[in-house]
């Protein structure tokens, strides 16, 4: 989104021909028990090794295989990856990357041997969504079938087995770009609000603009998880670029938060995943929408008024958050200047019952 190609082409209906230029170019419902811990709701944004006994979940969208800020990049990436030793990895974007995350992942981040899940089952450059686990594998969930707007460019799990004994569902999910999109219609707003003009878009103007996500959304959570995971009583993770923002974070309550200039909106997308059970996993450890969680951008050529957090973990079922942040900024030993992607990425640490 950094340039006029991100937003048109990348995410646009020829995101799979757009992802294999880049590949080539490289070459070169159960009751939810949910609590958040208050002595961990403030986690630094560069998080140590899990704690003994969590579980940490990451989703990162690492921009057109890690290559998108600079053919260069994805080494430096990958250190960033690492770090955060991720116990599961709910990978967005991976376009031709996974092989090499999952070596690095194995001979660095000091959990073991890693498995790589291609969930999006197409070429290398055309493989959108990866999971990459050191936890036992005991089902690849089989990909989502029969809908309208979702495939396995969209959605896709596994079941893992934890040290406890207990399993735990992990997916990985991408919604669709669409164009108008409502984060740039608010934050257009916002940019009327600050400079004494009135506003442009209407509440119902920046709804229908997430009407795409919302549809997306409604047809995970309706059949393609019950489909995937049957009637079987499992604690769920699922997580991605959702290329929407958060129903909760706009409602009125909020509209006086810093950067919200006063607004509300009646967002539907992630409100379909908390009406039926699923928590957000940053606002259990960062209650306050004054913490705002920005994903998009880091990079400098996409910093906008308002707060844009459109990566998100969801979690449904006997789980207790730990702790979880937002990671935007480079490591201490690479000062280069630009972020590894377009998006940050948002870990989150759970207990699972």
């Amino acid at each position: 989104m950094p340039e006029l190609s991100r937003r048109t082409v990348l995410r646009s209906g020829t995101v799979a021909a757009a992802a294999s230029a880049v590949g080539a170019a490289a070459a070169m419902a159960p009751s939810t028990a949910f609590a958040a811990d208050p002595a961990h709701a403030a986690a630094a944004p560069a998080p140590q090794r899990p704690r003994r006994g969590t579980i940490r979940v990451l989703t990162w969208n690492i921009y057109r295989g890690g290559t998108g800020v600079s053919p260069e990049n994805l080494p430096l990436l990958l250190d960033q990856l690492v770090a955060l030793r991720p116990d599961v990895y709910l990978a967005v974007e991976t376009y031709g990357a996974g092989d090499r995350i999952r070596r690095e992942l194995s001979r660095r981040a000091g959990n073991g041997q890693y498995t790589g899940i291609k969930i999006t089952d197409r070429p290398a450059g055309d493989d959108n969504l990866w999971i990459f686990t050191h936890l036992p594998v005991d089902r690849v969930h089989p990909r989502p079938a029969g809908g309208t707007h979702v495939t396995d460019f969209n959605l896709g799990g596994v079941r893992l087995r934890l040290p406890n004994r207990r399993q735990l569902d992990a997916f990985v999910l991408w919604c669709n770009y669409t164009n108008p999109w409502d984060g740039y219609l608010i934050d257009e707003n916002a940019a009327a609000i600050r400079a004494g003009l009135t506003p442009r878009h209407s509440q119902a103007d920046v709804v229908a603009a997430g009407s795409r996500q919302t549809a997306h959304v409604e047809e995970v959570v309706r059949y393609h998880l019950p489909a995937m995971v049957g009637d079987d009583q499992v604690p769920l993770v699922i997580g991605g670029d959702f290329n929407t923002l958060p129903a909760a974070d706009w409602t009125a309550a909020n509209a006086g938060k810093p950067n919200h200039f006063g607004m509300s909106y009646g967002l539907t997308a992630t409100r379909v995943l908390t009406d039926a059970g699923f928590v957000d996993t940053f606002r259990a450890a960062h209650p306050d929408a004054a913490v705002e969680g920005r994903t998009w951008s880091p990079l400098p050529t996409e910093r906008l008024i308002t707060p844009q957090r459109i990566d998100m973990i969801f979690a449904k079922g006997d789980v207790t958050v730990r702790g979880g942040d937002v990671v935007d900024t480079q490591l201490s030993n690479h000062q280069s200047g630009t972020f590894y992607s377009d998006h940050a990425a948002v870990w989150t640490d759970l207990s699972i019952r």
